[in-house]
């Protein structure tokens, strides 16, 4: 999923010159990264010197609703800003819109959003090592921890029953009846591993109901790459990519965390024996993830950490299985068969973490 057709150097210079930059253009280029939004760098030289700044043309048919989303990200940044400490990760930095003042603008044909970028920073998409799985998940858990403060009712869903792991179950159900494809007949193995673990998709839902668990703001996609390293200290810098930040229950980023970061293998992998969750990075992301967020989780929530690795796992790999029965609407594939393939590496995690008997709710 990219966000709209290719923009001419005109175009795209004046979408960028919709936000408030001193000093004076220098040019600028596609940075690509992601599957939802298209992304710029461009280079502007004033009294200080050389200085980049990153844009995103947004795009709205995944998000719909773009100034619901930039409200929950301008409080999220804002809240963190606010929050820093000396030595404190940094905080992603909005540029206002000339004019307006808003956080993003209407330029070009489409939704722009402008960040300062941060420079001697890199991103990883598989940890180097014990120590990094450590500290990304540190990062996570200081990220929720600064957001504690935020009440999560101020901001507003972007995606509805993004987190919720019944609402994913019914979505798959519901694929399934309408078989619109005609590819139900080829996953009834995948259908079946689902229906036998239906019980365990309302744990989560049943204990915020019951306020055994608060809403938090949730970061929503832990992927290890959406944590930036300093390049020389091997620091976190900075959490990137905030929007699905939105009211959920902190431990999907905790189990998100593990089902990406301690995989052992990439996301559609199509050789399931080497489809297995890492132990030793296992052990490292929660410990980097308590060595911050130990004071504000709840009895229930330590209780129901590992536990979360595998239910965020399962419904993740029910939405790819969602999608594959319906027709790959949501998740870009490349191959036919893509969704089907990440879905069964889902279902395989799953399988080794109750194979190790991780979470035992």
């Amino acid at each position: 999923m990219v966000s709209g057709p290719q923009l001419s150097d005109a175009e795209l210079e004046a979408a960028i010159r919709c936000f408030d930059i001193p000093g004076r253009f220098q040019g600028a280029g596609e940075l690509r990264r992601g599957h939802i939004h298209t992304t710029y760098v461009s280079t502007w030289v004033g009294p200080e010197g050389e200085t980049r700044y990153l844009h995103q043309r947004l795009n709205a048919e995944v998000f719909r609703d773009i100034p619901a989303l930039m409200h929950n990200v301008g409080l999220v940044t804002r809240h963190l800003a606010a929050s820093a400490e000396p030595g404190a990760m940094e905080a992603l930095q909005l540029v206002p819109a000339v004019g307006t003042g808003a956080d993003f603008a209407e330029c070009s044909g489409a939704p722009w959003r402008t960040y300062r970028f941060i420079e001697g920073a890199v991103s990883h998409d598989h940890p180097q090592d014990v120590q990094m799985a450590f500290t990304a998940a540190s990062a996570f858990g200081d990220f929720q921890v600064r957001l504690a403060g935020l009440d999560a009712q101020t901001l507003k869903i972007t995606i509805p029953d993004f987190f919720d792991s019944e609402a994913r179950l019914r979505q798959l159900e519901v694929a399934a009846d309408a078989d619109a494809m005609e590819r139900r007949e080829g996953v009834a193995s995948e259908l079946l591993f689902v229906d036998e673990r239906r019980g365990s998709c309302s744990v989560m839902e049943e204990a915020l109901r019951s306020g055994r668990m608060p809403p938090r703001v949730v970061h929503g996609d832990t992927k290890l790459n959406n944590v930036l390293f300093d390049r020389e200290s091997g620091r976190p810098r900075c959490v990137v990519d905030l929007d699905t930040c939105m009211p959920g229950y902190s431990l999907y980023d905790f189990g998100d965390l593990v089902r990406f970061t301690a995989a052992t293998c990439d996301e559609d992998e199509q050789d399931l024996e080497r489809a297995s969750i890492d132990r030793e990075i296992y052990d490292a992301l929660e410990a980097g993830y308590l060595e911050h967020a130990a004071g504000f989780l709840t009895p229930f929530e330590r209780d129901h950490m590992t536990f979360s690795a595998r239910i965020v796992t399962l419904t993740i790999g029910m939405r790819f299985l969602a999608d594959h029965l319906a027709g790959d609407r949501y998740f870009k594939i490349s191959r036919p068969g893509h969704n089907l393939d990440r879905a069964r590496v889902q279902f395989k995690l799953v399988e080794d973490m109750e194979r190790w008997q991780v979470g035992g709710a």
